[in-house]
């Protein structure tokens, strides 16, 4: 078959890892200049480095566009295959750098930080804590960024906003959160007790960037009524929202428990955001089908019981967890 990889043609055990990690890091990129700048090489050796793959597999890895590089339909394959080989090639060099210093166990995390303040960063510290062989590396990331980390096989698992079922994972009910209106102390909303969105839809408001999901969930509320959000700024973190919020540049929403200490810090009053869609919940992601190895479940099964005992003391903030197979993808 044209453009397929065959067995005679994958004769990959004669090439390094750095050579598949150029080639998949280019293609991420889209660019092998890029490519090349952020692995530190030459962009000659990189250039050299992808042609000795192509030589190898028989077939152009590559297209090169106006808008910079594509992979071809071996270049897909190859992609897939290069995931897997430098996933299993940096887990060989942790597990052995780990068995030196006495560890036995480690798993990659992504989390939203929505959910980082909420719960996870206290549910991980007593994890760690109980589980001091087990290594946790820990990246923040935007729950739209940490499902394609957990598909691409960056992550062994993540932490969303949301449990909508997302095609190739496997979704756990962890926890939940609200959303909150903060407003300046002195701002004309900030001595009502509950506030509907449409109330705020005539406020300058001070938001998060468009990739995360409290932006989605507040601009797909507004679309469903008609109304535009009047977004004077976004910014990265909730530190900087309210550091805004203060100066009078806008109101912002966000979740209640992450603004509650900076709106002690920074004289901000927080409104309770009245919608039924303002309680959000969160979710675990894994990959469907795929065995987990042992600190991972390890992991999942201590913080889920963390959640199920909060529900079990009665707090709102969690939910029984439950784990379901995805059928379709999260919008």
């Amino acid at each position: 078959m044209i453009g397929a990889l065959t067995m005679e043609s994958t004769a990959m055990l004669y090439h390094d890892l750095q050579s598949l990690r150029i080639f998949l890091t280019a293609c991420e990129m889209r660019s092998m200049s890029k490519a090349a700048e952020r692995l530190n090489v030459a962009l000659s050796a990189a250039s050299r480095r992808l042609s000795l793959l192509e030589q190898e597999v028989g077939a152009p890895l590559i297209v090169r566009r106006p808008h910079g590089i594509e992979p071809t339909a071996a270049g897909i394959t190859m992609m897939n295959y290069a995931r897997d080989v430098l996933r299993l090639g940096d887990k060989l060099k942790v597990s052995i750098d780990e068995h030196r210093s006495g560890i036995r166990g480690y798993v990659r995390v992504c989390a939203s930080s929505s959910v980082l303040v909420q719960r996870l960063a206290r549910d991980l510290s007593h994890f760690v804590r109980e589980n001091p062989q087990i290594k946790l590396d820990l990246e923040e990331r935007p729950s739209e960024s940490t499902i394609s980390a957990v598909l691409n096989k960056e992550a062994d698992m993540g932490v969303i906003v949301g449990d909508s079922p997302v095609d190739g994972l496997k979704i756990i009910d962890y926890s939940g959160d609200r959303l909150a209106v903060a407003l300046p102390k002195d701002h004309k909303l900030s001595r009502r007790t509950a506030l509907r969105f449409a109330d705020i839809l005539n406020e300058d408001l001070v938001a998060l960037e468009s990739n995360t999901a409290t932006y989605r969930l507040l601009s797909s509320r507004a679309t469903a009524i008609g109304r535009p959000m009047k977004v004077r700024v976004q910014v990265r973190s909730f530190e900087v929202m309210c550091l805004l919020i203060t100066q009078g540049l806008g109101i912002g929403i966000l979740p209640e428990l992450a603004a509650r200490p900076l709106s002690q810090a920074l004289n901000i009053r927080l409104v309770k955001l009245a919608e039924p869609w303002a309680r959000r919940d969160y979710a675990i992601c894994v990959r469907a089908f795929e065995n987990l190895e042992a600190p991972t479940s390890r992991l999942i099964d201590f913080l889920t019981t963390s959640a199920a005992e909060d529900v079990a003391n009665g707090e709102n903030s969690a939910k029984k967890p439950v784990r379901r197979t995805a059928s379709r993808r999260q919008k």
